[in-house]
């Protein structure tokens, strides 16, 4: 009677096979005959690469049957993928055998095949381009973007897919230039930061594709716009920077060299702000601004007792820095004594409250700033070798203004601008022949 039954699907385009319970065929319609090379009475097994793990076997082991559909199995008998589906035949409830369905795919699955190398190839394409790109929808909502987007926008998360282009930059979809031009975006990553950016429409789909790039000139931390902003065009500050990207988000112990005056302490926060410690506090101690019988208890605390005055427990600044950075400005002006203490510390991650026998935890990133010559003073004696070295971690030699002249108009014109609008006063930028020869 399955016979019978069956003949109506001789002439379907897709292969149908007839299977019973002792997995011998008992019908094959012409297409699966042209296709597997089997005939009626012949053993089922072998046409695909599933029936190497055959789901009638599971069946009359357990008696349960779980459904077969996929797209992708192969042929043995030739180079062809087919869609593949086998469900049980039921006669009066019972099980009575199985019946096999399978199409072409081959063409298909090469299209699949294509497609996600096509995907991944323009995944490569867009991680290896400098510029941070970003495809949003015509709501706003990001739909592709490359790596360096996503670590400009928001590091902790691994995907930011779906999430909204306005809420991420802190400016409307409107107010992004259909042609390049600077403008100022807020990023959770990096805060309020100044940024080259085109944003532009795509023909055929209502979405934008955005391109962008950090102005080196000009970064900003969220804070305090005043005190934290980086101004520089010159190729020695920008190269400093990009180092300065490079590092922040390590725990490696960074010293910071250079006359005073050259920004050392806007660079440690600068770095303190990309680093992933950046939600953490940013604890600045100045060596040189404490007397000496002061900095330690400033710097590790004390107990209550410690000396006349200690009349309760205080944490110092290194304790303060937990989970966060430790900026020690003029860090050649460190005792002797002191830096034995220092270097327990970065060695051991640990400290003692000054007149304290507890032993306390920390997990810090030291910064630290100079203006004198520390290698001149290792050889005299005056700062330890194996704590130079240990601070020097990753060495980043500020230069100063005077050996890049080309960044002055561009300082003249920052303070032009935060002088007029913190007096609301409109200053002219006219500047002097003197000053246009300086550069």
């Amino acid at each position: 009677m399955v016979n019978l039954d069956l003949k109506i699907l001789d002439d379907l385009s897709n292969g149908i096979v007839f299977i019973d319970l002792n997995k011998k065929i008992k019908y094959l319609n012409k297409t699966a005959k042209s296709i597997i090379k089997k005939e009626e009475g012949d053993p089922c097994f072998g046409p695909f690469d599933i029936c190497k793990n055959c789901p009638i076997d599971n069946f009359l082991k357990n008696g349960m049957f779980k459904k077969v559909e996929n797209f992708d199995t192969k042929l043995l008998c030739c180079n062809k993928t087919v869609c593949y589906s086998i469900n049980p035949v039921y006669e009066d409830g019972k099980v009575i055998g199985f019946l096999e369905e399978f199409r072409d795919s081959t063409k298909l699955h090469e299209y699949i095949e294509e497609i996600e190398k096509e995907k991944e190839f323009n995944k490569i394409v867009l991680d290896s381009v400098i510029d941070a790109i970003i495809v949003i929808d015509e709501e706003g909502k990001i739909i592709q973007y490359n790596q360096v987007a996503k670590n400009l926008i928001c590091k902790e998360v691994d995907n930011i897919k779906g999430m909204n282009i306005e809420l991420l930059f802190n400016k409307k979809v409107s107010e992004l230039p259909t042609n390049r031009k600077d403008v100022f975006i807020e990023t959770p990553a990096l805060g309020k930061i100044k940024v080259s950016l085109v944003a532009t429409p795509m023909k055929n789909f209502k979405g934008r594709v955005i391109s962008f790039y950090v102005v080196p000139e000009c970064m900003l931390s969220s804070d305090n716009i005043s005190k934290t902003r980086l101004i520089s065009k010159s190729p020695s500050m920008s190269y400093i920077i990009e180092i300065a990207k490079t590092v922040a988000d390590t725990n490696a112990n960074v010293l910071l060299e250079g006359e005073s005056g050259t920004g050392k302490n806007v660079l440690a926060k600068y770095i303190h702000n990309l680093s992933s410690r950046r939600d953490k506090p940013f604890i600045k101690i100045n060596c040189a601004a404490i007397p000496e019988n002061l900095l330690e208890s400033e710097l590790f605390g004390y107990v209550k007792g410690a000396f006349t005055g200690a009349i309760k427990d205080k944490p110092g600044k290194v304790e303060l820095a937990d989970k966060g950075t430790l900026f020690l400005d003029e860090i050649g002006e460190l005792p002797i004594y002191l830096q034995s203490k220092l270097l327990h510390l970065i060695q051991e991650k640990e400290f003692e409250r000054l007149e304290d026998l507890k032993t306390r935890k920390v997990d810090i990133r030291i910064i630290a700033a100079t203006n004198r010559d520390l290698y001149q003073l290792v050889k005299e004696g005056k700062f330890r070798e194996d704590l130079y070295y240990r601070l020097k971690v990753i060495s980043i030699k500020v230069p100063p203004l005077r050996e890049r002249k080309e960044d002055i108009p561009f300082l003249i014109n920052y303070f032009i601008e935060f002088y007029s609008e913190n007096y609301k006063k409109k200053i002219k930028k006219n500047f002097s022949r003197s000053i246009k020869n300086i550069t």
